[in-house]
């Protein structure tokens, strides 16, 4: 045997062992990250109480759409009112810690390249996008609902600015728990989960935001990897183009035509059912 199959042996058994080697590593991360999508699954589950006080705080009172059923909305109602305008409303700040706190460690997570958007989707799912909006003006104290907000209680509106100070001062979570909402958007408009209106209103809206919510995204990853990260970075700020509309600089993004096609579609299928469900009635 020369030197020269030695040689080529011993380098074919070298590339081998590497493969393996890098097989078993993304086993390892594999079997990681499953482990933590069950955790973050089961503390967002035993978390549903508390996120649902949050979006009833978030709401107004009249608003419709809400997670807990009438009577539990009546009495988040009462003790909302019974809770005075002095002293720390303890069950609300206890609330957006709880809920909060999940969304920010899974938002990290991300933000850290340990879990993907598509990993954590079907954790929260369209659910917690459905209620995006009362979660933003918390989140977010520049947002504005004027129709329904001038109808607040002094009340309701002392407990909502409390939490709006509490994620003030925990300004971290409150990016990231913003980061978590903007990646999730953009994963359900790339899936196609959301009713069309709604995804074009949101794109309507990222014509203003969404540099701003890029930039967070960005600046984030940095913060948290380092600036040897960069790429990482560039690709989840790009990611959220996929809820913009597609236009010259970004082809990830939404074609208004498509969007016609589904809201037609959509709009369709809505009257359709209405329709059925009427004939059955009569």
């Amino acid at each position: 045997m020369n030197d020269a199959l030695i040689t080529a042996i011993a380098t074919a058994l070298l590339v081998f062992v590497g493969l393996v080697q890098a097989w078993i590593l993304s086993s390892q991360k594999r079997q990681v990250r499953l482990q933590l999508i069950t955790e973050y699954r089961k503390r967002w589950q035993d978390s549903y109480e508390d996120w649902a006080k949050v979006v009833f705080i978030g709401h107004g009172p009249t608003e419709f759409y809400q997670i807990v059923d009438e009577a539990s909305a009546k009495i988040l109602q009462d003790k909302i009112q019974s809770s005075g305008m002095s002293g720390p409303t303890i069950w609300a700040l206890d609330s957006i810690r709880s809920a909060c706190g999940v969304m920010s460690d899974v938002s990290m997570r991300i933000v850290q390249g340990q879990l993907h958007i598509s990993d954590v989707y079907p954790v929260f799912g369209t659910e917690l996008l459905r209620h995006s909006r009362p979660l933003r003006k918390i989140l977010d104290s520049d947002y504005r609902d004027d129709y329904f907000d001038e109808q607040l209680s002094p009340e309701h509106s002392k407990v909502r600015n409390e939490l709006q100070d509490w994620l003030i001062y925990h300004d971290g979570s409150r990016r990231r728990c913003l980061i978590l909402l903007d990646l999730l958007w953009a994963e359900a408009t790339r899936l196609e989960d959301l009713p069309p209106s709604d995804i074009r209103s949101a794109a309507e809206a990222k014509m203003k935001t969404g540099y701003i919510n890029r930039t967070r995204v960005f600046r984030e990853a940095i913060r948290l990897n380092g600036v040897v990260y960069i790429f990482m970075a560039w690709r989840l700020s790009r990611f959220l183009c996929r809820a913009e509309y597609k236009s010259q600089w970004n082809r990830l993004g939404i074609d208004r035509r498509r969007l016609d096609i589904l809201e037609s579609a959509w709009t369709e299928r809505l009257l359709r059912n209405h329709q059925i469900q009427s004939s059955h009635n009569q």
